[in-house]
């Protein structure tokens, strides 16, 4: 019994220790003068083993400003393709969508798209051949404005960095850009990441749920989950105003800027909490059921050097052990491991930080397991 008594004396203190050093390995990163600035990482791990939990910020929110705490707001990027990818499984569920539905069923009477010359490869129309599966996928070969017209599309987000994009335009830049005739493969011959695919999926939602993609969030998503800290941003008002965190590519502080063409690729700002609370959610089948799930998580290869990805999902290997998620493009994750239980939520603040961020993450995990 003395030992018993003891070893629950014991435990806390581990934990603690553990915390310190977690605190530590971050603290090492901080950097507040380089070009390539990491002003604040917020992390929150939640563990099955609830002694092994870490919720915790560490850094400025600018370089001037107060301490973080851990649960400021932040642009999630990308991973709001998982939420919005989510919504698609729900469809399905309610018989509304098919995955192996093409794209044009729901898409051809929309004006300002322009479906049918969407995708152009070797001077051949292929977008009436995109499915609902391949835009979740990444397998169209659909260009990206982001990458494949990387250095135009930055000139014109810095000569106007307060712009107000929708999807409309978004669209309209696209096609000014000429990225239709650039598109990368026919579709289903190979994996490209682009955020069009999610432009289309957006626009999807919007015509089978008839609501702005944003209430469609809302409804699906942040209501039925309590996920009280997070909203769409520039789609709709801002949640705890002043608790936005500074998050930088390079030098550019893009919280000052109006990111709204991320839109459904990536325009949803949240918290380490509220994105812990959906991904526990989805994997506890509280969002989709199971055979949803399964067909979301079987993922597929991508290409070289890059993870296995599902249905808006990634697959990668944290301490030796699989989860899933998504990646956002500045210094964000979401992600789960059901052999664990464990989930995983960050921000680094940083899309180009001096350090591998895979290998701080995965040093994280070791220390907390």
């Amino acid at each position: 019994m003395k030992v018993y008594l003891i070893f629950l004396m014991i435990l806390p203190l581990f934990s603690f220790g553990q915390a310190d050093k977690i605190d530590s390995v971050i603290e090492s990163r901080i950097n507040y003068a380089s070009e390539n600035p990491v002003l604040n990482i917020l992390i929150q791990i939640d563990n099955s083993d609830k002694s092994k939990s870490y919720n915790n910020g560490v850094g400025k929110k600018d370089k001037d400003s107060s301490l973080v705490s851990g649960r400021e707001q932040f642009k999630i990027a990308s991973s709001t393709k998982l939420i919005v990818s989510t919504i698609i499984l729900q469809l399905i569920e309610e018989g509304k969508i098919n995955l192996d539905d093409k794209a044009s069923k729901y898409l051809k009477d929309i004006d300002f798209l322009d479906f049918e010359n969407f995708h152009i490869y070797n001077k051949t129309k292929f977008a009436n051949k995109i499915t609902i599966q391949q835009l979740l996928t990444h397998r169209t070969g659909l260009a990206d404005i982001f990458t494949d017209k990387e250095e135009e599309f930055f000139s014109l987000l810095l000569q106007n960095p307060n712009k107000q994009y929708s999807p409309k335009s978004i669209v309209e830049l696209y096609f000014e850009y000429n990225l239709n005739k650039l598109s990368h493969f026919e579709p289903n011959t190979g994996w490209y990441y682009s955020d069009m695919n999610f432009v289309l999926i957006g626009l999807i939602i919007e015509q089978i749920d008839q609501t702005s993609l944003a209430e469609s969030i809302r409804n699906r998503i942040l209501k039925p989950l309590e996920m009280k800290e997070t909203y769409f941003e520039f789609y709709e008002k801002p949640i705890q105003k002043n608790n936005l965190i500074n998050q930088y590519v390079g030098n550019l502080n893009f919280t000052e800027m109006n990111t709204s063409f991320d839109w459904s690729g990536g325009g949803l700002v949240s918290t380490n909490n509220d994105l812990i609370i959906f991904i526990k959610s989805l994997f506890n089948l509280k969002l989709i059921n199971k055979q949803s799930l399964n067909t979301m998580i079987d993922v597929k290869f991508s290409k070289e050097n890059e993870n296995r990805y599902g249905l808006g999902i990634y697959e990668s290997i944290y301490n030796g052990k699989t989860y899933f998620g998504h990646y956002g493009f500045y210094g964000t994750y979401i992600g789960y491991c059901p052999e664990t239980k464990t989930a995983i939520s960050y921000s680094i603040s940083q899309a180009t930080p001096n350090f591998n961020t895979y290998n701080l993450i995965n040093e994280i995990v070791k220390l907390a397991e």
